[in-house]
């Protein structure tokens, strides 16, 4: 009970400084995706996560978590009208600028250029457009531009629609040994999200018969349950040998949450911004197998992954709350979804103890910093992407508003 009253004592704190800056509108506008009269609890969680970004994770060095920070912040500046959350991420989209290779590329902080991971962590750019002046606005272009120039220079976009991974390494400021191999999350990533944004701004077709047929791909691998596969063969995911069972076992079950989540973040790019009915049409049939999977597969605990607390697949999970609310918006109205939102939201924001859920999931600003890399990463991500998540239940779509 004394928690409880702490917690609730930080709510009234946090709706009075709401209120001191004039934002009372948005405080009393229910989200269906909130479990707490006007997101109170919600903007609680929301904000300490805000803070602690500003404060502890300014300059991330691997991008595409520190991308999901920063577009966290970007959402956050909206909700709260927090001007410093807005000048934290505009810093960071300065350091993604000064940090493009010559070649277009980025490193992505750990070894490998991820294509994926660019995807990630670019999609601040997108964002930020609406809030900078015209001369960020251009740099962003510009260097998105360069980025898509460069996959197509250099062959990374298969026959079958689908991109390939990257580069294993880079030398010298030089990228080394290219992975042509089809990755689902580049495909999803970079293929939808950042090829249909560069068709939203220069309206070239080209880019959205990209970014159409790298979802394509994505979605003939999906198979009769809805499980979409995580196909990575870097890393020993291999499409070619799926008929083996070991591999069939590996592609459909080790990864299969995660991959979910940000599949869904290219579908949701997709679907808001190709512009094409027919299209969007297609998407919105194509991904309701999975939805179905998804809604089928949930822990009783609101979460998804039965896979270790620091696995890739958990930590990357989260992704599944924006691709659920947009799901709910945009195409069919199920109680379900609302239902699958409310038990994760239940969670994470539980009353009746010390932030030991929010501990339990990896999240590092209650408390869950690990100590290995592995546990670094896993944490940071998880933390990263539940403030996207939170971001999206209280104002649903913020991520995608471009």
């Amino acid at each position: 009970m004394i928690l409880k009253s702490a917690r609730l004592r930080l709510a009234g704190t946090v709706i009075l400084l709401l209120m001191s800056f004039g934002f009372t509108s948005g405080l009393h506008a229910q989200s269906a995706f909130c479990t707490d009269a006007g997101c109170t609890r919600e903007k609680v969680e929301l904000k300490r996560i805000c803070d602690f970004i500003v404060a502890n994770r300014a300059s991330y060095p691997t991008i595409y978590i520190g991308g999901y920070y920063m577009r966290t912040l970007v959402a956050g500046s909206q909700i709260f009208g927090d001007k410093k959350y807005l000048d934290t991420a505009v810093a960071y989209g300065d350091y993604l600028l000064a940090h493009q290779m010559e070649n277009g590329f980025w490193q992505t902080g750990y070894g490998p250029v991820y294509m994926a991971d660019t995807g990630s962590a670019i999609a601040l750019f997108i964002v930020l457009y609406n809030h900078v002046d015209h001369d960020r606005q251009q740099k962003y272009f510009d260097a998105t531009q360069k980025y898509i120039n460069s996959i197509q220079r250099e062959h990374m976009i298969n026959p079958d629609g689908s991109f390939g991974t990257g580069w294993r390494k880079v030398v010298d400021g030089k990228l080394d040994t290219p992975l042509f191999d089809e990755y689902t999350l580049s495909s999803a990533l970079t293929g939808a999200q950042i090829f249909t944004w560069m068709y939203d701004r220069t309206h070239k077709d080209e880019y959205r018969e990209i970014s159409y047929h790298a979802l394509k791909w994505v979605f003939s691998t999906m198979n009769s349950e809805g499980r979409i596969p995580h196909i990575l063969a870097e890393e020993g995911f291999v499409w070619e040998k799926r008929d083996d069972p070991a591999m069939q076992k590996k592609l459909f079950e080790s990864q299969v949450y995660g991959t979910s989540g940000y599949v869904g973040e290219g579908v949701i790019a997709f679907d808001l911004h190709c512009q094409k009915k027919s299209w969007q049409k297609w998407i919105e049939g194509a991904v309701k197998p999975n939805i179905e999977f998804l809604l089928r597969t949930q822990l009783a605990n609101g979460t998804w992954s039965e896979m270790p607390q620091t696995s890739w697949d958990r930590t990357r999970s989260i992704g599944i709350i924006d691709y659920m609310i947009w799901y709910y918006d945009h195409v069919k109205k199920d109680q379900r979804i609302l239902d699958a939102v409310h038990k994760w939201d239940n969670y994470v924001l539980s009353d009746t103890n010390d932030h030991e859920n929010g501990k339990a999931y990896g999240l590092v600003y209650d408390g869950n910093e690990g100590t290995g890399r592995g546990q670094v990463s896993a944490f940071n991500t998880a933390s990263s992407l539940t403030g996207r998540a939170l971001a999206d239940m209280i104002t649903p779509g913020i991520d995608a508003e471009w």
